[in-house]
């Protein structure tokens, strides 16, 4: 099945845009606005989903990443590893990387290592903006950014 494998790339991609790799350490941006939030798959807040927030047309920064905790909150992180982002408008995304029958990735494994899939529907997955519904405005002084979401 290429589509969990094609997932994975697409999120592993992501991951290293915002990471910057390449070998160049991201400068920071004289102004980072922090964005923090709640995540609810459901109904209730859950842990380890990752929110993205990619940089619309219009907007010049890199954008940043989040990761839930068990209450389903968030902090974005730049790709500098400074919190916050810069100002503009985002497409925000969701991934939620777990075992094919929906069971989490057991600790101390690496997604790749043991199958995992994309556990939510391509809506929220997918940064291309006429797909995706989510978008986000960040100005200053800071923003917070609560979203819902469903597993179907």
């Amino acid at each position: 099945m290429l589509k969990p494998n094609r997932q994975i790339a697409i999120l592993l991609m992501t991951a290293a845009m915002l990471s910057g790799c390449g070998g160049h350490s991201a400068e920071v941006p004289d102004e980072l606005i922090p964005v923090t939030g709640t995540v609810k798959l459901d109904g209730e807040p859950k842990a380890n989903i990752t929110v993205i927030f990619n940089p619309g047309k219009n907007t010049t920064g890199t954008g940043g990443y989040g990761v839930t905790d068990k209450d389903g909150k968030y902090t974005l992180t730049h790709r500098s590893n400074q919190p916050g982002i810069e100002a503009g408008e985002y497409v925000v995304t969701f991934s939620m990387m777990g075992l094919p029958d929906g069971s989490p990735i057991p600790e101390g494994k690496d997604a790749a290592d043991v199958g995992a899939v994309q556990l939510l529907p391509d809506k929220y997955t997918n940064p291309n903006r006429e797909m995706n519904l989510t978008i986000a405005t960040v100005k200053a002084p800071s923003v917070t950014l609560d979203y819902e979401i469903k597993s179907k």
